[in-house]
């Protein structure tokens, strides 16, 4: 189905549309962000926690053979905040669904446009929706997390708040860095060959993501002032850092996910170099990591004090034969903000 016809059949029911946007970057993997395919269907199984929601849908195809579609979400905690409840979906409830089939599982797909019973389209990929047409003209989101900072807290400076990321085509435009040929070393080369992401991915078995991957995630993160240390605190994964300030390494520090942290001010940027990780991943698709790897961050915040800007560079010979410059990242101050608990579950179906 080329764009113009699809927009056509689902340019009618996009009167209100919530975006939802997906925002753990292996969501975006092994999908085909070229095809949109489309069914309607009764929902037969709902999974509604973290790392991701999960629909099962039953449909009869054109041939009038019955599928059940696996649709692969958001995490719960984006969802609500874009004011997308489980209460929207019920065991029974037709939906009508447009999304980006997966490149290797029959039967599974991330949606872009999902219209409940009610005739509410939700939007959940808007980057993808708008480059398919499908974002009606005056489109409204509901309980949306960038709104426009006001109120009488704006008044906040510093790092010690709540920081949330809202730009929602981040995760488009990092897809083709995450996918990138890495300079490996021979030994790291095979290692990422042999990685399975069914078997394999921390995700799917509840890990905790370690550094430096906990810290590419658009989900909130929290600085807290502890005098000599600084707790950050990061929404997914339940993740906690203690970075230790204007230290040297503990040689003693056992390894961690995580890692042991050293900080330092200038000016306005904080400074953290992270050694002793024991994370056996550089991200979820694979890429490995050795016990060698140290990553240097800063953390700049805007003359606004409305930005918090981040940048690191990663050094890990045993895997990469040159520094990695990880993409930039940025969190927003949005007033009244608030970690919530991820509480991971396996998807056993």
């Amino acid at each position: 189905m080329n764009r113009s016809e699809l927009h056509r059949k689902l340019a009618a029911i996009l009167l209100l549309s919530v975006p939802v946007t997906a925002l753990a970057h292996h969501s975006l993997f092994g999908y085909e962000q070229d095809e949109i395919i489309e069914f309607e269907g009764e929902i037969v199984d709902i999974f509604w926690r973290n790392p991701h929601v999960r629909l099962s849908v039953r449909a009869i195809d054109d041939s009038g053979t019955e599928q059940v579609w696996d649709i692969e979400s958001s995490p719960v905690n984006q969802m609500e905040r874009r004011g997308v409840t489980q209460d929207l979906f019920n065991i029974g409830d037709r939906i009508r669904f447009a999304g980006n089939p997966s490149t290797r599982i029959e039967n599974n797909v991330r949606p872009v446009v999902v219209t409940l019973a009610s005739g509410r389209a939700l939007v959940f990929e808007e980057a993808i929706a708008e480059e398919y047409g499908l974002l009606a003209d005056g489109a409204v989101a509901a309980n949306d997390a960038g709104q426009a900072i006001a109120g009488a807290d704006s008044d906040a400076t510093g790092i010690f708040r709540v920081w949330t990321n809202r730009d929602r085509h981040w995760m488009r435009d990092v897809r083709a860095w995450w996918a990138r040929d890495f300079p490996f070393t021979a030994s790291a080369r095979a290692k990422y060959d042999a990685f399975d992401e069914d078997t394999d991915d921390p995700a799917k078995q509840c890990i905790p993501a370690g550094m430096p991957e906990a810290m590419l995630m658009p989900f909130p993160i929290e600085f807290i002032d502890n005098g000599d240390t600084i707790t950050l605190n990061i929404e997914e994964w339940d993740n906690s850092r203690t970075i230790h300030l204007n230290a040297e390494h503990d040689p003693d520090a056992p390894p961690s996910h995580l890692g042991y942290s050293v900080g330092r001010w200038e000016g306005d940027t904080l400074i953290v170099e992270t050694k002793d990780v024991d994370y056996d991943f550089f991200n979820d698709q694979g890429v490995p990591q050795s016990d060698a790897l140290e990553v240097v961050e800063r953390f700049t915040i805007s003359e606004n004090d409305t930005k918090l800007d981040w940048t690191a560079i990663v050094t890990d010979p045993e895997t990469f034969t040159e520094p990695i410059v990880m993409p930039e990242f940025h969190w927003d101050w949005i007033p009244g903000q608030e970690l919530k608990p991820y509480n991971c579950i396996v998807d056993e179906g």
